[in-house]
């Protein structure tokens, strides 16, 4: 929903932002820090009068991981705003990415790209721009920014640029956050830093950062609510607490046959060598989840799995709803479709994405572990992300797994995030 701009709040950061004028900023601005800090925003504010100063001669360049994330991000916010409280008006064509702004009696031509794969960098070759938005610039590909910074040819050319902190190890950081901050002249004459905390944004109450706090800790609360590049470390779960989070066998078999827990379902990690794990789990009326059985073995195919869940059902008494398996075994999962009353989605979520539902469960104590889950219990003890040492030897400081937890011990942790995301994605709503 588009921001209520006649009743927002401005911090003292955000005032000393929106007072420059457009002469005063330098070829690029970034403007960083944690989740809803108001950096998007201040940019989008800002924009009319940039343009106003650079005129319209040449074209605007607006971009974002996908043209989508630049809908949902950035123009959801700019149309109302350039409309509703100056008159003006946005025309976007989804398809082509074109868009044209009307203001004070001016229009200015717009392009909305991708630039999160490196074939991104085919769309803008060739082009010349005097201003451009980058949004979630960490998620763009290095040779897209590239490519865009060469683009800016006129001598009043401006790009800003919104980025969620990630790893100091990412090549932003390395090549312009850390400069910058360490005094570089050169990074400064072409580069501006503007740091947001989640405390910096007035119109956020007291209660949503409180719930935010609650929902992040270690290196992503830094990165969260301090807005600190950090590299993640130690246990992905850190918050698991057996004193908090364990159930016994005799609790577990009492939820069920009192009918405490409401539905159940599976979430599947198929391997041969590195073992399968299939997790039983199921919610109470009250949105908390229970792990409430396991099968963990390498070596096993889709039909000892089938007999499984059909003696787990047997011995539970209770209907399985669906199973969220690994799509990297489509004929296994095909199996457990033609040979089950389940169904079955083969949906392989982001990693970061869900482990972040996963903690968040954890970190309200909405998640709970039964002691028959051996192996799982085991793995929230070991499963944890590499030391900067094992991040070098593996040679992606600067990939696109960067934040992975390494991959051992992770079978019944990829189970549970399949599990979790989908039913927490799909049927919680």
């Amino acid at each position: 929903m588009p921001i209520k701009w006649e009743k927002s709040k401005y911090g003292e950061k955000a005032k000393r932002f929106l007072s420059k004028s457009p002469e005063e900023f330098p070829l690029l601005t970034l403007l960083d820090g944690a989740v809803r800090s108001g950096k998007t925003l201040n940019i989008i504010q800002k924009i009319p009068q940039i343009f106003d100063w650079i005129g319209n001669e040449n074209l605007k360049v607006f971009s974002g991981y996908s043209k989508s994330t630049v809908r949902n991000n950035v123009l959801i916010e700019l149309k109302p705003f350039i409309e509703n409280y100056l008159g003006g008006n946005v025309k976007y064509n989804g398809a082509t990415g074109e868009m044209e702004i009307c203001l004070w009696g001016k229009t200015y031509p717009c392009l909305v790209v991708g630039g999160g794969d490196s074939d991104s960098v085919a769309s803008i070759q060739g082009g010349t721009w005097d201003f451009w938005y980058a949004n979630e610039l960490p998620q763009h590909h290095y040779s897209f920014y590239n490519m865009a910074l060469s683009r800016l040819t006129p001598a009043y050319a401006r790009a800003f640029a919104d980025s969620n902190p990630e790893s100091s190890n990412h090549w932003l950081y390395q090549e312009k956050i850390k400069p910058y901050l360490d005094g570089d002249k050169k990074v400064r004459e072409v580069f501006e830093y503007w740091h947001f905390t989640m405390y910096d944004n007035k119109n956020l109450s007291d209660v949503f950062i409180q719930n935010q706090e609650k929902l992040y800790q270690g290196a992503f609360k830094a990165r969260k609510i301090d807005g600190l590049w950090i590299v993640a470390d130690g246990l992905v779960y850190d918050t698991f607490n057996p004193s908090k989070h364990l159930l016994s066998t005799q609790q577990t078999y009492e939820k069920i046959r009192k009918n405490e827990i409401c539905e159940f379902f599976l979430g599947i990690d198929w391997g041969w060598n590195h073992p399968t794990a299939c997790l039983l789990l199921g919610i109470d009326r009250a949105g908390t989840y229970y792990v409430l059985d396991e099968l963990y073995s390498p070596k096993i195919e889709a039909d000892r799995v089938i007999l499984w869940i059909e003696e787990k059902q047997k011995e539970y008494e209770r209907y399985f709803s669906f199973a969220n398996c690994d799509n990297a075994r489509p004929e296994q999962n095909e199996k457990l479709r033609q040979r089950t009353n389940l169904v079955i989605y083969e949906e392989k979520p982001k990693v970061e994405d869900s482990i972040s539902l996963v903690r968040g469960l954890i970190n309200y104590d909405n998640l709970m572990v039964s002691e028959i889950c051996k192996r799982t219990l085991s793995e929230f003890e070991t499963y944890r992300y590499p030391s900067e040492t094992e991040r070098q030897r593996a040679g992606y400081l600067n990939g696109d797994n960067i934040d992975l937890p390494l991959k051992v011990n992770d079978d019944c942790m990829d189970a549970l995030r399949y599990a979790l995301y989908k039913h927490l994605t799909t049927f919680k709503k």
